[in-house]
């Protein structure tokens, strides 16, 4: 086998060093104006997913209010509703509470 050497001289060294030297700047540069812009991306995102969820939220007490609209419409309904929760009454009505139990 014949083994081929080859001397590196002097000006290919710094040659070499000088670009290893500026990929690594380059490099580092890139990574300190990029990380907090990736740790902005990664906050965002987690803002996303859970305005997602206050959204869906809101819509299904969206849905659960109209409902609750459409049965205060019913006369009878909101006459059951005012004796039960407040307490009303007709002239010449009694109300008579029997206690919880359980």
């Amino acid at each position: 086998m014949i083994a081929i050497t080859k001397k590196v001289t002097k000006k290919e060294k710094r040659r070499l060093t000088l670009f290893v030297v500026t990929f690594l700047f380059i490099i580092t540069f890139m990574c300190v104006n990029i990380f907090p812009d990736w740790l902005k991306i990664m906050a965002n995102k987690k803002e996303i997913s859970i305005l997602e969820t206050t959204y869906k939220d809101l819509l299904d007490n969206e849905v659960a209010l109209k409902a609750e609209v459409q049965k205060l419409q019913n006369p009878e309904y909101v006459e059951r509703y005012a004796k039960e929760k407040f307490l009303y009454t007709k002239p010449n009505e009694i109300i008579i509470r029997k206690p919880n139990t359980k």
